[in-house]
């Protein structure tokens, strides 16, 4: 029996298999300071946008640092109005290879997750994908020096 290379693991794994439970959400009435703050509170990049278990957008970091900041936009005004209206989705059954596909080609960190009744149902980001692919490579990824300039001269890193 032989092992599975990494393209297929990628090709059968589903998101199910690895999503992360955590699910930040907000009305779209939402202030961008309480979304912020709604953020900074779950340690999060992102806000899925929903209303009656719909999607009807994605708030993340880069919509504040492009859209709000650059601009100095008046923080009690509504997420609604500087979120992506139209984010791609995925479905837990899709593979993982297909959302990493997906923002690599989009250039984005978080792909809301929808049923077959497009009801959102979780969101798949980069970190978790990150660490799911860090699990196949540990002895790479725990070697490395803790800052980028640094070089370990011996194997204890000493």
């Amino acid at each position: 029996m032989s092992e599975k290379t990494i393209e297929e693991i990628l090709k059968e794994k589903k998101i199910y298999e690895i999503v992360n439970p955590k699910l930040v959400q907000a009305p779209p009435e939402s202030s961008i300071s309480d979304a912020i703050e709604l953020m900074k509170l779950n340690k999060s990049g992102y806000i899925v946008v929903s209303k009656n278990k719909k999607l009807v957008g994605l708030f993340t970091e880069g919509d504040i640092i492009q859209k709000v900041l650059e601009q100095d936009v008046d923080w009690s005004k509504q997420i609604s109005e500087f979120m992506n209206l139209t984010p791609p989705v995925l479905s837990l059954q899709d593979t993982i290879g297909t959302a990493i596909d997906l923002m690599g080609q989009l250039n984005i960190y978080y792909i809301p997750l929808v049923d077959e009744n497009q009801e959102l149902v979780n969101i798949i980001s980069v970190r978790t994908l990150i660490n799911f692919l860090a699990a196949f490579y540990p002895n790479e990824v725990y070697n490395l020096p803790p800052r980028f300039d640094q070089v370990s001269t011996t194997q204890e890193g000493g």
